[in-house]
């Protein structure tokens, strides 16, 4: 039976209906992969999952990666990463604040991971309407929708992506990243750390061609004059970003939001605090095998 999907006006985040995802069989579970695949974000609401039912899902994509700071992964289930304000005991139980730039998760590394689920256990609310919402937008249409003299300039660019930089730039005020300092600390091997990254890169399990640009971090454009350098990328990054290309989920309880690294960036609003509770929990997706590229 084919999928319900219920399409946004955006070239991302469409809803898939009617699956419960604890009872997937073979066949429905491909559908699933194969629309997330070709859309790089998809929604599923009404879930009711626990962790290891949210671990057995995301391990049907493969294998999972576990967060840097191990004191926010589930003891009891360290593939399982804790997002919370909650405070209990006069101590986090999750990271409560991050995100809140333009990006794909992992940059720094060498291998990135392929994805990220994220599911919605307390969602904050101002009033009657929920706060906090996460805004995605897809690097792949961003990519199909450039000039084809844009195309023919960028083709073989590659940027430089700086830990360093990146430190500076979430500690600014309009970002307020708390965590920077304690995820740089359990990373010390990427705390001063350059990385080069193609400006286009392909996506390894469709051939789908994808702009790869990072808000904040990136240092420069290799071969190209600082200020060039610095236009070109805001200049991408804002055509990334269009209104009419961002689509802007709104939780619910229950939510499951699935965003590719390749294909998408995310930012998260952020705009919510304490009283105002908030409880995800985030497996993550590994970068794909070569089988798993074929």
């Amino acid at each position: 039976m084919a999928l319900d999907i219920h399409f946004t006006s955006a070239p991302l985040g469409h809803e898939i209906a009617g699956v419960d995802l604890r009872k997937l069989d073979d066949d429905t579970f491909a559908q699933i992969e194969k629309t997330f695949d070709t859309y790089g974000s998809i929604v599923i609401r009404g879930q009711s999952l626990t962790p290891q039912q949210q671990v057995d899902f995301s391990r049907r994509f493969g294998p999972l990666d576990r967060f840097v700071l191990e004191r926010f992964n589930m003891k009891e289930l360290p593939e399982v990463f804790v997002l919370s304000n909650i405070i209990e005991n006069g101590q986090p139980i999750g990271m409560s604040d991050a995100g809140r730039y333009w990006h794909s998760d992992m940059w720094v590394s060498d291998t990135p991971p392929r994805g990220s689920m994220l599911y919605a256990l307390e969602v904050p609310h101002r009033g009657e309407e929920p706060v906090g919402d996460t805004c995605l937008a897809s690097t792949a249409h961003a990519y199909d929708t450039l000039s084809q003299e844009m195309k023919d300039r960028i083709e073989n660019l590659s940027a430089v992506f700086s830990s360093k930089l990146y430190a500076q730039f979430v500690g600014h005020d309009t970002v307020k990243d708390i965590h920077t300092k304690e995820i740089m600390e359990a990373r010390k091997d990427i705390q001063d750390r350059q990385i080069t990254h193609r400006l286009v890169r392909r996506h390894p399990r469709t051939g789908r061609k994808c702009l790869y640009v990072v808000e904040g971090v990136i240092s420069h454009i290799v071969g190209m004059e600082p200020g060039e350098s610095r236009a070109l990328l805001d200049e991408l990054l804002a055509h990334i970003v269009r209104p009419e290309a961002v689509y802007r989920h709104r939780w619910r309880v229950g939510d499951v939001l699935m965003w590719d690294n390749y294909s998408a960036v995310h930012r998260a609003t952020g705009d919510f605090e304490w009283p105002q509770r908030r409880l995800m929990h985030r497996t993550t997706l590994s970068a794909p095998t070569l089988a798993q590229a074929a």
